[in-house]
């Protein structure tokens, strides 16, 4: 009886250990969340959202965390990109920075929140419609429209992914259109050609 007795309180105060060092956990997850968002309003690229736990992933998977922890990286990583115009304007390392925030927005895009999910297809759409225009992938605008597109009908109320996509397609028709020659015009006009021109004009 004395062993059975000795093993019940061990087990009982092994429980009261554990549930101690969960509830620490749990009591983490908002802080450090807090603390991240202030981080990030200061310095994006320096934000972290994840704390130092006790018991590993255990208060995340109890309090669903996961999802909004990598929503907020998905948005840290775009912001990596679109403040740094070397990745965006150019060709160089278009590679890693680039492709990682596309992938990193691939899942808040598929949430079922709404909210960020229309806003992840929004920003998913400026990085394709990047990485397309300066990789030299599929025509730039396709797979932009459709992320657009697909964020409006998520979220009808989503006024940024709106503007977006008529700006787009806006874009897309002035490109179909036949381009005229403005130094035809001016040469009928005044009977001079491209040597003739004022100084400092073009086409």
């Amino acid at each position: 009886m004395t062993a059975l007795r000795l093993a019940a309180m061990a087990a009982l105060t092994a429980v009261a250990v554990i549930a101690a060092l969960l509830a620490a956990d749990v009591r983490a997850w908002p802080a450090a969340l807090e603390h991240g968002d202030a981080v990030y309003a200061i310095a994006p690229g320096r934000a972290r959202w994840t704390p130092a736990t006790n018991l590993g992933g255990l208060s995340e998977d109890m309090l669903g965390t996961a999802a909004d922890v990598a929503a907020r990286r998905a948005l840290q990583g775009y912001r990596g990109v679109a403040d740094d115009p070397q990745h965006v304007n150019s060709a160089l390392p278009l590679g890693t920075q680039l492709v990682g925030a596309i992938d990193e927005l691939s899942g808040p895009a598929s949430s079922t929140d709404p909210l960020m999910a229309s806003q992840a297809r929004t920003l998913l759409g400026i990085l394709t419609f990047a990485e397309a225009a300066v990789g030299g992938g599929a025509t730039p605008g396709e797979t932009a429209v459709a992320d657009f597109t697909d964020a409006v009908r998520i979220d009808p109320g989503d006024t940024a992914a709106k503007f977006d996509l008529e700006l787009l397609l806006r874009l897309a028709a002035q490109s179909r259109q036949p381009r005229r020659s403005k130094l035809a015009k001016g040469s009928g006009r005044t009977g001079r050609g491209a040597s003739g021109s004022a100084s400092g004009s073009g086409f």
